[in-house]
């Protein structure tokens, strides 16, 4: 099997770009301790929008991987982030090395509005988590040329057929001080943020590259590969690594306070009501949306009902959901489970929904899932 690994030159007037630099480190080590029946390619991407895809397809042509694992650097984030998708759009904060700045430019008119990833985002978390590294699955890619390459390599095909890509971000290291670059992907980021990230201690160009092989051995052993069934049916799903422990975690999902706090996802208010934490008991959720599209129970609101199904002190919790609606596409009972996994970052919590109702699409159910687990480290961490 043949990988193709891309990076990006320096931009923004850094001399560096920690994804270059940890590629570089990564094919060194690959060649000096090859795994069997794994080839490993790489290549630089330029910083420059109209390049950058040409560049990608070039390395395509020339190298024939069997998957692409493109990657970039973040210069707000102090963990490994595997994309679950690129959007369809570029919209540039600063010009890119040609001086280009795109504003809310489309990227393939003809293309989706998003592309997910061929890997299983949360798979190369945990890949990456194993060797004793920081990692996060992320759901947004930003708009800058990370993002532009991140939906490019999403649909990447060779002679008609389709080549699994994905895209991941890497702190912004540097051999001294910090990055000057970080807003072309987290707006409201530290810059900071990539200095210190692992139990206190800088993350190096080396920590970098063992992450990044950790990913390149999850997509050699299929292990990263996402079914486009997501398993044998429909699973909505979304996870994050949060920073506590997953006692606390676990409270956080039972007390009908914290829950008010963060399962609203962005955009949205609520009030949790008839709190029976135990097996058998449940709650009444009612959310009420700023912007409300294709709501549920009326024209502002939704309005559920949680079953605890099962209750693992710490662990796990396993819920059966049903919505008040009038309307045949929302009815039946979702599952919904909730499990906790100590990592040594603090808790990895993964949510998956089964049986999900068809009047919810899977594309906004995900997005709301993940953001209402951004709500929950948020109001854990602050």
């Amino acid at each position: 099997m043949r990988i193709l690994v891309t990076a990006f030159e320096p931009f923004g007037g850094d001399a560096e770009n920690a994804s270059a630099e940890a590629v570089r480190r990564l094919s060194d080590a690959w060649a000096a301790d090859p795994q069997a029946g794994v080839e490993l390619v790489a290549g630089t991407l330029p910083v420059a929008f109209a390049a950058a895809g040409p560049a990608l397809a070039a390395l395509v042509e020339q190298h024939a991987p069997d998957a692409v694992l493109a990657v970039g650097e973040a210069g707000g984030r102090s963990a490994i982030t595997p994309e679950r998708w690129g959007v369809n759009e570029d919209d540039a904060r600063i010009p890119d090395n040609a001086g280009d700045q795109p504003r809310a430019v489309v990227i393939d008119p003809a293309g989706p509005a998003r592309r997910e990833s061929a890997f299983d985002a949360d798979a190369l978390a945990s890949a990456v988590l194993a060797v004793g590294l920081p990692a996060d699955a992320s759901d947004d890619a930003g708009r800058f040329l990370c993002n532009h390459v991140a939906y490019l390599v999403a649909g990447l095909r060779r002679d008609g057929t389709a080549i699994p890509g994905g895209f991941v971000h890497v702190p912004a290291v540097r051999s001294h001080g910090s990055a000057t670059v970080g807003a072309e992907t987290d707006a409201d980021a530290s810059p900071d943020a990539s200095v210190v990230t692992h139990d206190g201690e800088a993350l190096t160009f080396d920590d970098l590259a063992l992450g990044l092989a950790a990913m390149v051995r999850a997509i050699a052993s299929g292990e990263a590969h996402r079914a486009s069934t997501r398993e044998a049916g429909r699973v909505d799903r979304a996870s994050t690594v949060i920073d506590a422990a997953p006692e606390v975690v676990y409270q956080a999902l039972l007390d009908p306070v914290a829950l008010a706090a963060w399962l609203p996802p962005e955009g949205a208010t609520g009030t949790i009501e008839q709190m029976d934490a135990r097996e058998g008991g449940g709650f009444r959720v009612v959310l009420r949306f700023d912007d409300p599209a294709d709501t549920k129970t009326d024209a502002t609101t939704d309005v559920s009902h949680v079953r605890f199904v099962e209750l693992v002190q710490g662990s796990r919790v396993e819920q059966a959901v049903t919505f008040e609606s009038g309307e045949k596409r929302f009815r039946g009972e979702m599952r919904m489970s909730w499990r906790l996994e100590p990592v040594e970052a603090g808790t990895r919590v993964t949510v998956a929904a089964t049986d999900v109702p068809a009047g919810i699409a899977q594309s906004d159910h995900e997005l709301g899932l993940g953001s209402s687990l951004a709500n929950l480290a948020r109001h854990l961490t602050r």
